[in-house]
């Protein structure tokens, strides 16, 4: 392991550790000529790795991947999302699409084994409508908007999300503040900064066990 001191983990590399492994598993590649292969091979690949101990890494385009990603975690146990984004991707459909990058978290609300959303970073117009909107406070989801953030910083926020949990955390990149992330479809500034990300990483780990 790299013997650096890296201050932003608050020491060496892996603290030291050796018995973590690091494995490109590679891109997830479609048949284009199947509608849904894509989908349906990411959710599989997910399964594998996880059934394999690992834990998933996950880059990817829009942020619709989340939707298959999150269909692999059925044997992972109750999984509280932790979900930094500008907007509320709570969308049933758009055009007819309901598994795309506007209806995250409506369709991961679906899945039986979600039992905690918290949603930080939101701002702007948010991509929902009214009634997307109390849908997901019916649903009993956590809106933290980039102001409240702000106001109240991280560690409030941290205190919100329940103990002991298994996290899934999603970044949408528009979520970070346009000065650190400014290659967006739709920049808003007021975001999440680099800091408040590493305290949120941070303080998931301590609280608990991050699944992917």
């Amino acid at each position: 392991a790299p013997e650096h001191y890296d201050f932003d983990i608050d020491g060496p590399l892996l603290q030291g550790r050796t018995d973590i492994r690091f494995v490109d598993c590679g891109d997830v590649l479609p048949d284009l000529a199947v509608p849904g292969d894509h989908q349906r091979r990411a959710e599989l690949a997910i399964r594998q790795i996880l059934r394999g101990g690992g834990m998933p890494i996950v880059l990817g385009g829009d942020h619709g991947i989340t939707n298959p990603v999150l269909r692999g975690f059925d044997e992972v146990g109750p999984v509280t999302i932790v979900h930094i984004d500008a907007h509320l991707d709570w969308r049933d459909e758009v055009n007819g699409v309901r598994d795309g990058l506007s209806s995250v978290i409506r369709r991961a609300s679906e899945l039986p084994f979600v039992k905690h959303i918290v949603q930080i970073g939101l701002r702007a117009q948010g991509s929902g409508r009214p009634a997307d909107y109390e849908a997901a406070k019916s649903w009993g989801a956590d809106l933290i908007s980039a102001y409240e953030l702000h106001d109240i910083g991280m560690d409030a926020v941290l205190a919100r999300i329940p103990d002991g949990g298994n996290y899934y955390l999603t970044i949408d990149a528009d979520g970070l503040d346009p000065t650190i992330m400014p290659a967006v479809d739709g920049p808003a500034p007021g975001g999440v900064s680099f800091v408040q990300a590493r305290k949120l990483i941070h303080g998931l780990v301590k609280k608990g066990r991050v699944v992917g």
